[in-house]
């Protein structure tokens, strides 16, 4: 069996904003450096043989004190990173819809159905594909262990969609907060969500 927790990072001032934040490197804010102390000592009993993050900073600087008190160190996966936002990287709704009209009415008329391709970024099923592939090589990587992963929400959702062999659309369905936990226990004849925002 794999046990596998997977962590949203701590709160951005972006995250305040509410913007879509993907792959521009926003640092944890004060907030978020306190969650990040808070979800070590959350896992200070829980074993843990790996960690892996996205190489952003608000994931590596999330999981550096879980890191530090299990004495391991982070391996950083690109593939772990946010979607990419393209040309709207880090700009709230409002923002887009003023700088794209016609394509943010386009974008939240297909959402759900997750083909939209952003401007220079990454559709949510090339995302889909990209996060599974990379939670597929770490489940393989690490049987009969228990492993974090600090991630960003959209990732995230696609991870726990993966792992529950759901689609990206499906993906919308639930959320993580910041610097909350998901656990999934996987093995040769189940997949199954122990906790949600633990």
């Amino acid at each position: 069996m794999v046990k596998l927790y997977v962590v949203r990072h701590g709160e951005t001032d972006s995250n305040v904003r509410h913007t879509c934040i993907g792959h521009k490197d926003v640092p944890l804010n004060e907030t978020g450096r306190a969650q990040a102390e808070k979800l070590a000592e959350k896992l200070r009993d829980v074993p843990l043989d790996a960690i892996y993050a996205s190489p952003l900073s608000r994931a590596v600087d999330t999981a550096m004190p879980t890191a530090k008190l299990k004495g391991l160190k982070i391996t950083t996966v690109d593939d772990l990173i946010e979607r990419d936002f393209g040309d709207w990287d880090d700009l709230t709704y409002e923002e887009i819809e003023q700088k794209d009209p016609e394509l943010y009415a386009e974008w939240r008329s297909d959402r759900q159905g997750t083909a939209f391709k952003i401007p220079n970024g990454e559709s949510s099923d090339e995302v889909h594909k990209r996060v599974g592939d990379a939670v597929n090589r770490i489940i393989a990587e690490n049987d009969g262990k228990s492993v974090l992963i600090v991630t960003h929400l959209g990732a995230a959702r696609h991870i726990i969609s993966n792992v529950l062999n759901l689609t990206a659309e499906q993906s919308w369905r639930f959320t993580l907060y910041n610097a909350t936990v998901a656990c999934l226990e996987i093995d040769e004849k189940s997949r199954v969500l122990t906790k949600l925002n633990l």
